[in-house]
């Protein structure tokens, strides 16, 4: 353990003597997150449109309505069931709602409403506008209890005293203490995935990829240089070698990401959400990312070669993973073609977590693809290691 720790020690300390690693660390990702975020900041607000199909046609359905179009962040419109389907396949729209029949006596009841939610594949606000509609509902389940318990002690019927709560939080002061009582019970209502959070997200694995990448390229300048061939006399064996290199590059993966994450927190203002979940998330993306430059340094002689296709790799699986911009806005087969990135997988992690506020739960599929495409990358390129 102690030769693996050594060998660990001294290449930290030389990826961390260079003030370019620094630059290309820190430097580089906050000044895309910032160039990149600041556009999608302001477009992405004005794109999130939502179609809704009210089947239910009730006093409750209609009054859910009422509060989602009160909504800044997003656009909902009332249309047919027909016509809501075309725009979601003319990307016209980012998702649809259906109250189906049985909305509101479901309500009365205190059961789960009848609501189908249908999306664009990898769209990236899926989880804010499903965050969005838990948010509503809550709400007017709380105004639908109060008004019942209300009309309990008065002669007028629930939906009367409805009308009458909403009409009395529709003034200020009333409107504060209504925001404040659901505020206790529902704490990811400040997950916001604005575009700072976003680019944050994708700039930090960008340039982590592109870290590890040159990171990585150290096993070809040491098997080049002869390096291995000296450590390979001492009394270390390839498998403390190896795992001495491979716990370097996954300790430096980790100090870039809570680098990145302290100053995105710090200058932007991104929330990145449940810490238990960005700790499983971050890891298993980091399994892949160093197994990814493994295999690159695998397959090419020269830490040249390995920088010339790596970087290729890097940036175009990045574009295609939503890294850059979200997936919802380029054509459905690349929609489709995300799906073999690993990027994509890591987005909607983070996704769910900045912006659903989601937990361990809610990020299991793209941990599980990404722990996948791990397995993967680290079988071909310890495989395929040269030793001399």
């Amino acid at each position: 353990m102690k030769k693996i720790i050594t060998i660990c020690l001294f290449e930290l300390k030389r990826t961390f003597k260079k003030p370019s690693a620094y630059v290309l660390m820190l430097a580089m990702p906050l000044l895309f997150t910032l160039l990149f975020g600041s556009i999608l900041g302001s477009d992405s607000e004005q794109k999130v449109k939502v179609s809704i199909v009210d089947e239910d046609h009730t006093e409750l359905s209609k009054l859910l309505v009422d509060q989602l179009q009160q909504d800044k962040l997003i656009i909902y419109s009332i249309v047919s069931s027909k016509t809501a389907d075309e725009q979601l396949k003319n990307q016209k729209v980012h998702a649809i709602y259906y109250l189906q029949k049985g909305f509101e006596e479901k309500m009365l009841s205190h059961r789960d409403p009848l609501i189908l939610f249908k999306h664009q594949p990898n769209s990236t606000s899926a989880p804010l506008i499903k965050q969005m509609m838990k948010q509503n509902v809550s709400t007017l389940q709380l105004q639908l209890t109060a008004a019942q318990n209300w009309s309990k002690y008065s002669d007028d019927k629930w939906d009367v005293m409805l009308k009458r709560l909403l009409n009395l939080s529709q003034s200020k002061e009333n409107k504060n203490q209504q925001l404040t009582s659901f505020s206790t019970k529902n704490h990811s209502t400040n997950h916001v995935l604005s575009g700072l959070s976003y680019s944050s997200a994708g700039f930090s694995i960008m340039f982590v990829m592109i870290m590890m990448l040159s990171v990585t390229g150290i096993i070809i300048e040491a098997r080049k240089t002869g390096v291995w061939s000296r450590l390979f006399t001492t009394p270390s064996s390839r498998v403390q070698v190896m795992l001495g290199y491979f716990l370097s590059f996954f300790l430096i993966g980790w100090i870039q990401f809570i680098l990145l994450m302290v100053s995105s927190s710090i200058f932007f203002g991104v929330k990145w959400g449940n810490p238990l979940g960005v700790f499983i998330l971050i890891t298993s993306l980091l399994l892949c990312v160093v197994g990814l430059g493994l295999a690159i340094a695998s397959l090419v002689k020269t830490s040249e070669q390995q920088n010339a296709i790596g970087t290729l790799i890097i940036v175009s699986t990045c574009m295609l993973g939503g890294v850059y911009w979200p997936i919802s806005i380029v054509p459905e087969f690349m929609q489709k073609m995300a799906n073999f990135v690993p990027q994509s997988w890591a987005m909607k992690g983070f996704t769910e977590l900045i912006a659903g506020g989601g937990s361990v739960s809610d990020i299991m599929t793209p941990v599980i693809v990404l722990i996948g495409f791990s397995l993967l990358f680290l079988s071909i390129g310890l495989s395929r290691v040269r030793y001399q």
